[in-house]
């Protein structure tokens, strides 16, 4: 039975019951008095009960009508609330965002953009779910996540992938290496060297293994490590060379290493938003979304750029005055 009464009816009882007017509850609720009293009476053959004794001075409550006033209420504040709520997710006040993303653009270059997106939506709640590559497909394929931050998956995979931003390789290596003064360096001339990489399962090793065979040639990996940091370490303590994406380099951290453009072959990672296709984001989401490409789209050269083009600089600088 009560499944057949609509919200409205109880709007309207509350509204007669706080004003204890059927007139003004009328005129407030834009209706027709003799409209309002049907309203009334139709619910209260819906329950079963009278709700109001109703005189030519007074409209009163019954006690069943104080009953249903109390729960109708709460009823409809919870309503309204729910729906204020509705309308602040959707002028993007609200809302949860869940982003995967390698280890590196989590780090570099999500930081930036989510200052910006978050003095603009305060009230939206992030979530950074930094892993590797296999790891950001999987959490968007489970919906764990609403996008990843990734290289392009394998196509046909049930994904859409939107380019961001190109990542250049670079040799990294100690400062009193012998590559280090190079303007550029061969990955021939790397495979002469102990090299220090990500694990096999990273997108970066599979990378550097498709570079090495377009050269025809097989490095000496000395070392592997799943943490970035960790490879800075091995790197600073000499124990060999590292082939790695310019944006990596922040996080190996506050070391100073010299940083050399790979070339024969030049390979640059393509980094982009991953999507569950047929997935239709939710609109906090989609600001982030929008944000993130506005962000790419303007051209601005990734911290992690700027700082290896600063690296190789100063070590050329070096190299200058130590001739000299």
């Amino acid at each position: 039975m009560l499944m057949k009464i609509g919200l409205r009816p109880l709007q309207a009882f509350c509204r007669v019951a706080e004003l204890r007017s059927f007139s003004l509850a009328a005129e407030q609720m834009r209706l027709s008095q003799p409209a309002l009293s049907a309203s009334i009476r139709k619910l209260e053959e819906a329950l079963g009960v009278r709700l109001f004794d109703r005189t030519t001075r007074q409209v009163l409550l019954t006690p069943d009508g104080r009953e249903l006033f109390r729960l109708a209420s709460r009823m409809i504040d919870e309503y309204e609330s729910v729906f204020g709520d509705f309308q602040d997710y959707i002028a993007r006040r609200r809302g949860r965002v869940v982003i995967a993303a390698l280890p590196s653009v989590a780090a570099v270059l999500l930081p930036p953009v989510l200052g910006r997106f978050g003095a603009a939506h305060e009230a939206v709640d992030i979530r950074i779910r930094d892993t590797l590559h296999d790891g950001v497909l999987e959490e968007v394929r489970s919906g764990a996540a609403d996008f990843g931050l990734t290289v392009a998956p394998v196509p046909g995979d049930g994904f859409t992938f939107e380019p961001l931003a190109t990542d250049r390789f670079v040799l990294v290596c100690p400062k009193e290496h012998a590559l280090a003064t190079r303007r550029e360096a061969a990955w021939r001339e790397i495979a002469r060297y102990a090299v220090v990489l990500p694990a096999p399962t990273s997108s970066v090793r599979q990378a550097v293994i498709a570079a090495c065979a377009k050269a025809g040639v097989q490095l000496r990996v000395v070392y592997e490590a799943e943490h970035l940091s960790t490879i800075g370490g091995l790197l600073v303590a000499g124990l060999g060379i590292s082939a790695l994406p310019s944006l990596s380099l922040p996080l190996l951290g506050a070391n100073d290493f010299a940083v050399v453009p790979l070339r024969q072959p030049v390979v640059e990672r393509t980094l982009g938003i991953v999507r569950r296709a047929g997935r239709t984001p939710s609109v906090a989401a989609a600001a982030l979304l929008e944000e993130l490409s506005a962000a790419c789209a303007n051209g601005a050269k990734p911290p992690a750029q700027r700082a290896a083009s600063g690296r190789t600089s100063a070590s050329r600088r070096s190299a200058r005055s130590e001739a000299a």
